[in-house]
């Protein structure tokens, strides 16, 4: 399960999402892929389960989302957004 940093603004903008972190100032953008990711993350969904939701909704095999989603994840907690997967 994903445990996103504290002191997170997240606004969804036409399928995408902005997240605005307080202690930095940074504005992160993510595109409509990245923001499913952030949504399933912020729901408890495991890996798994979100590689067969993407590979579904944006008709990828399995390996290339799996790559996506650990990627994206990779870049969450690169950017400091993402405290723990456990």
């Amino acid at each position: 399960m994903a445990s996103f940093k504290a002191g997170l603004t997240c606004r969804d903008l036409d399928g995408e999402l902005i997240v605005l972190d307080a202690a930095t100032g940074y504005i992160h953008q993510m595109n409509p892929t990245g923001a499913l990711i952030w949504k399933l993350l912020d729901e408890g969904a495991s890996i798994e389960s979100i590689q067969t939701c993407i590979s579904h909704d944006f008709d990828l095999d399995q390996e290339a989302a799996r790559r996506d989603v650990l990627g994206f994840v990779g870049q969450l907690q690169r950017a400091g957004l993402l405290e723990s997967m456990t």
